[in-house]
Order: C-alpha cells, then structure tokens, then sequence
C-alpha cells in the first residue's frame, strides 16, 4: 500500500476517504447552521429586549420548537461524525467553524444585516488560520 511523502501519515486511499467524510460532515454542518441562523435573523429582527424576545416566543411557539431540534441535530451529527465519519472532536470543531460564512451570506440575503468591509476581513482572516489548522492536522508531519 502506497502512502504519502509526509511520515506517520495515512495511505492513499484512507485520507481520500477522510477527507470525502469530513466534506460530507462540512455540508451537513453547513446546513444546520443555515438553519440556525435563520431562526437567530428572525429573533434579531423582531425583538429589542427581553420583554418583546418573550413575546415572540410566546407568538411564534416554533421558534422554540426549531431551535430544541438544531440543538439536538447538532449533537446527533457530532457523534455521527466521531463514530461513522471517523473524525476527532477536534476537526468537528474546526468544520463547524469554517461554516460561519454560512450565517454571514443567510443574514445578509434573508434579513438584509449586512456585514461592513473589518466584518468580511475578520472572516476571510479566521477561514484563513482555520484553512491552516486543518491542513496541518489533516497532512500528520507537514507542520509540527
């Protein structure tokens, strides 16, 4: 079996299919997090303190309903990915993480919040630090 140029890391075909699961788990996780953010745009957009937020909840009890849901989805899909993806709680993290560009695009073209010029900056920089750290957990001996 052929492995790779980087020592201890996986052969071949072992990091293709580690690398098609965490891609897989990164669109699951994208998902959720549209799904979220939808339900957060809604809860900014219509309440302005703890008095009207209650008042929301009280008139739209899916709000409720849907965030008990993506709670429990997350959790179910963290121990998809530990156990079926094969994937630490580590690149879990990371790939939840890197769907933040997710929440960004759903409350910019749902709820019209858009982001200034150091927002998108802010974001580009954390995907980029993040595009590092998983190349460098993913590819074992190509950074210390």
């Amino acid at each position: 079996m052929k492995t790779t140029a980087f020592p201890g890391s996986l052969p071949y075909g072992k990091k293709k299919v580690t690398s098609m699961y965490m891609l897989l788990f990164y669109v699951l996780a994208c998902v959720l997090m549209a799904l979220s953010t939808v339900l957060a745009g809604i809860q900014w957009t219509e309440a302005n303190g703890v008095g009207p937020y209650i008042r929301l909840l009280l008139n739209k009890p899916f709000i409720i309903i849907i965030t008990v849901t993506i709670f429990v989805l997350s959790g179910i899909l963290t121990q998809i990915g530990k156990f079926h993806f094969d994937l630490s709680y580590y690149k879990i993290s990371i790939i939840w993480f890197a769907t933040s560009w997710v929440s960004l695009i759903v409350l910019w073209l749902c709820h019209g919040i858009k982001p200034c010029r150091a927002e998108l900056l802010g974001l580009a920089l954390c995907h980029l630090g993040l595009a590092v750290s998983i190349v460098g957990r993913t590819e074992q001996g190509f950074l210390p």
